[in-house]
C-alpha cells in the first residue's frame, strides 16, 4: 500500500509514510483508517513522511483533505504536523496545504529531513499545556 501509518501511543505521535503514487481514494481512507484506529486519540503530534511519494494531490483534493479534517476536528483535536519532503514540487504543494489547513486547530510545518521534523515535534512535547 503506498500510504501506510503507525501510532506510538507512549510519544503520543501518529507517523504517516507515503511511497510511490497514491490516489485520492487512497488517502481519504488512510486518514478513515487512522482516526478509527483504537490507538487514535485527539491531538496526536503527526509527522507525514512524503520524501518518497511520486505525486501530489491537485488542489482540489488539497481542499477535499482539508474539508475532511474541518468535519472531523473533534476527533483530529489540536495538533501538529510536520510535513517531510524531498521534491520541490511536493514542498510546494505541503506549504499549501499548511495555507489551507484550519489554523484554529492545526499548526503545519514543511521540512526537507525527518530529523528536523521529529525535533519541532518532540519540542511541543516539552511546552506546557501540549497534549501527551
Amino acid at each position: 500500500m503506498p500510504m501506510r501509518y503507525t501510532i506510538d501511543s507512549e510519544r503520543g505521535m501518529l507517523f504517516i509514510q507515503a511511497d510511490g503514487e497514491t490516489t485520492q481514494a487512497e488517502r481519504l481512507e488512510a486518514m478513515q483508517g487512522w482516526m478509527t484506529d483504537p490507538d487514535f486519540r485527539p491531538g496526536l503530534r503527526t509527522l507525514a513522511d512524503f520524501s518518497e511519494a511520486t505525486n501530489v494531490p491537485t488542489l482540489a483534493e488539497l481542499q477535499e483533505i482539508v474539508d475532511y479534517m474541518r468535519r472531523y476536528a473533534t476527533t483530529i483535536g489540536q495538533k501538529r504536523i510536520a510535513m517531510v519532503t524531498s521534491r520541490a514540487v511536493s514542498f510546494g504543494v505541503a506549504r499549501q496545504f499548511g495555507a489551507l489547513a484550519p489554523g484554529a486547530f492545526l499548526t503545519v510545518q514543511v521540512f526537507k529531513d525527518r530529523e528536523s521534523a521529529l525535533a519541532w515535534l518532540e519540542e511541543d512535547s516539552s511546552m506546557p499545556g501540549a497534549s501527551q
